[in-house]
């Protein structure tokens, strides 16, 4: 029960931080104002799922996975790990089947995460997430890739093969960007 108040704290603290709010830390009354708001309930749901899963729960995890499809039009596997700071400003038509997702990441709306053809979960089949990663409008992601931290996945970008840390890539197929000099 500690992890879970942990990840939904640190996902809150993430958004205070990008609302500017860097002087206001996260508690049970700051959760409890906070927990009915469509870019943070969506949060607290999928937490919530992981964590009955991991529990041995039985049939939360599933139910929980899908008030979230119902409320949101967002679907997350409770199998798959979620670093702390997630932050979905929009979760409308995102399908979350990495088998892992770093920390800090951003993922915007209608962005699709999983395996090309995998009706089980095998994690060798399925893409991973660095930490501080930003995911664009629309992307996907679909198989064994791993995205490197501070990547930057462009809006309906569609990635085929690994990307390395600190690349930003665009297009369909996704094809990385040369960095920009100074000056420029």
């Amino acid at each position: 029960m500690a992890q879970l108040r942990d990840f939904l704290y640190g996902d809150l603290a993430r958004q205070y931080k990008l609302e500017g709010r860097t002087d206001v830390r996260p508690n049970f009354l700051r959760f409890l104002g906070r927990l009915f708001h469509f870019k943070y309930l969506p949060n607290v749901i999928f937490r919530t799922s992981r964590a009955a899963m991991l529990a041995g729960i039985p049939v939360l995890p599933w139910l929980l996975m899908y008030l979230n499809i119902v409320l949101f039009g967002l679907e997350v596997t409770p199998k798959c790990e979620i670093g702390l700071g997630f932050y979905l400003p929009h979760p409308v038509g995102c399908v979350i089947g990495a088998w892992r997702i770093g920390k800090n990441v951003t993922m915007f709306q209608g962005v699709g995460l999983g395996a090309v053809n995998d009706m089980g979960f095998h994690q060798e089949l399925r893409c991973e997430i660095g930490d501080n990663v930003i995911l664009g409008t629309g992307c996907k992601i679909l198989g064994p890739y791993r995205i490197g931290d501070n990547a930057v996945i462009g809006a309906n970008s569609v990635v085929f093969r690994s990307v390395e840390a600190g690349q930003s890539v665009f297009g369909a197929p996704a094809r990385p960007i040369p960095a920009r000099k100074a000056g420029s």
